[in-house]
């Protein structure tokens, strides 16, 4: 009976170190795993670390761009609106000045139609020369 015991005591033992082997080759394998998964993460995290840096940057970059070109659009349209302004009063000027001469030229047209200027021999009154430039004839030199 005590020889059977001791049999069936070295069987236990020896299932028993059987279980611990695997259990010892399954926590090697784990930390192993686990050393190459936190090397994964680091590599993994200095990456992004890296990314958002770059990302920082170029946002900051864009920014700027953007303050400067909305400076210079500003600028532009300040100067633009000023030329437009100019511009306008020229018009305005210049379509005043060009009814005021449109008018002095009507009056001056009546002015020499009705004038009874006597013409020398052999030569149209001012007056009838000037009524034949209007209708587009040349006139003749003085």
């Amino acid at each position: 009976k005590v020889a059977q015991q001791i049999a069936s005591d070295q069987e236990v033992i020896a299932f028993l170190d059987g279980r611990v082997q695997e259990l010892e080759q399954s926590l090697a394998n784990s930390r192993m795993e686990t050393e190459s998964l936190q090397v994964q993460w680091s590599t993994y995290q200095t990456q992004a670390e890296q990314k958002a840096t770059v990302l920082t940057d170029m946002l900051r970059f864009e920014r700027e761009r953007v303050q400067e070109t909305q400076s210079e659009f500003k600028a532009t349209k300040k100067l633009l609106v000023k030329e437009v302004k100019s511009c306008r009063a020229q018009i305005m000027a210049l379509t005043a000045e060009s009814r005021a001469l449109s008018q002095e030229n009507d009056s001056l047209k009546r002015a020499l139609l009705h004038s009874n200027t006597p013409a020398s021999p052999g030569r149209p009154s001012y007056s009838k020369r000037v009524a034949n430039f209007a209708n587009g004839a040349s006139v003749p030199a003085s």
